[in-house]
């Protein structure tokens, strides 16, 4: 259904070689590009937050005496050893520098959906780190998401071939920032619920909950901060009109519902919907995240790079299929102007949190908009790339997606 990056150019030295220099120069487009932000002497946007929960971690506290500190304790401790090393200097640049190669890091790999020759996915990976404008809000904002979400793509990724390696992964992201845990429970339930599955239960329980033990293993030596990340997580505030998540939606037309039933009913609709589909590429790279971003309570622009390559995924197949376009109808109408819509949503978001005169019922719309647009593509993407009738492909004939990265 759709091609993954593929991982050759890996196989040679000569390969590796190219590899390295190609995101050494990903890297360096993002740092010349968005040098100020990376410069800055003093914490900006979450910053303070981090440094703060270090700060207390070092002095023998507890992170979660930082009212906005919503995030497991091993990030706060592995903070409190950087200040205690360097000071709020260090702790600013090893941070900055984590998620500058995070970012670089997913722009290549969302680039590898492109369908393009090495140089041009390079080069498309550049451009997204250069251009894009939820790449300027993460480095701007300060947070953390990037190292979560690329750790957990790589993990879902490499997991089929590499069980083991994934779950290590995964789990290390869930425990540094739970981003990824309603899309990882979403994976696991679909693992465990494949056919051959029911032939292999105990084999097929280790595959899907393996990354588990590795988060729990994580938080071990921080066992008795548990409960209070457990209350952050439940019922964390709507603390600001950049929420974009659907509590904030529903908050805006006056329904309060506890965080744990969206999340839970996120996670049960998408269960049922995805009972007949295989456990395929989309699912581990396109679906979970969609899954997970819906299910949390607190939601941030920096959120949708972990839909960076669906997004290149959907525009891909957009411009494949630009020849059936030209068959007027309601389809072809939905596609022409939605997924254009649909992708600039998603990166105005950054700008999202204008407070508006109007209504709270109307806010709420306007910020229903980029919350389902992830959804929107990926219905998208699913439906796009069916099997064509035979009418159609008669026709025209439609690239596929299958071909070689």
């Amino acid at each position: 259904m759709l091609a993954s990056p593929r991982l050759s150019l890996l196989g040679s030295r000569s390969g590796r070689f190219l590899a390295a220099l190609g995101f050494a120069g990903v890297v360096a487009v993002a740092a010349l590009v968005h040098h100020a932000a990376l410069l800055q002497p003093a914490p900006q946007q979450d910053e303070p937050d981090f440094v703060e929960a270090a700060e207390l971690v070092a002095a023998g506290g507890s992170p979660y005496d930082q009212e906005k500190y919503n995030y497991p304790p091993p990030f706060a401790e592995l903070g409190a050893v950087v200040l205690e090393r360097g000071g709020i200097g260090l702790f600013l640049a090893v941070m900055r520098g984590a998620n500058l190669l995070a970012v670089a890091g997913l722009a290549l790999f969302a680039a590898g959906f492109a369908g393009l020759s090495s140089p041009g996915r390079f080069a498309l990976a550049a451009a997204l780190v250069a251009l894009l404008p939820i790449v300027h809000y993460t480095f701007w904002v300060g947070n953390t998401t990037p190292v979560a979400v690329g750790l957990a793509l790589a993990g879902w990724h490499l997991g089929r071939q590499r069980p083991l390696l994934g779950a290590v992964l995964v789990g290390v992201s869930v425990a540094f920032k739970p981003i990824a845990l309603v899309g990882a429970l979403y994976l696991s339930a679909r693992w465990l619920l494949r056919p051959e599955a029911r032939r292999s239960r105990a084999s097929a329980a280790v595959e899907a909950l393996a990354w588990a033990p590795v988060t729990a293993l994580c938080l071990l030596p921080w066992a008795g901060e548990i409960p209070a990340l457990l209350q952050r997580m439940a019922e964390p505030p709507i603390f600001s009109p950049r929420n974009l998540s659907l509590r904030r939606v529903f908050d805006g037309f006056g329904i309060d519902l506890p965080a744990a039933a969206i999340t839970l009913t996120v996670l049960a609709v998408a269960l049922v919907l995805a009972k007949q589909r295989t456990v395929d590429d989309v699912e581990c790279v396109h679906t979970a995240p969609v899954v997970a971003l819906l299910a949390l309570p607190v939601v941030w622009a920096h959120g949708f790079l972990f839909v960076l390559p669906l997004q290149v995924a959907a525009a891909r197949r957009y411009w494949e299929r630009r020849a059936l376009r030209r068959e007027p109808s309601w389809w072809s109408l939905a596609e022409r102007w939605g997924v254009p819509l649909a992708l600039a949503l998603i990166q105005a978001s950054a700008n999202a949190g204008v407070e508006l005169a109007a209504p709270a019922s109307v806010s709420a719309l306007f910020v229903l908009l980029p919350v389902l647009s992830p959804l929107a593509l990926l219905l998208y993407l699913r439906r796009a790339s069916a099997p064509a009738p035979a009418h159609a492909s008669s026709a025209a004939k439609e690239p596929s997606l299958d071909s070689p990265a």
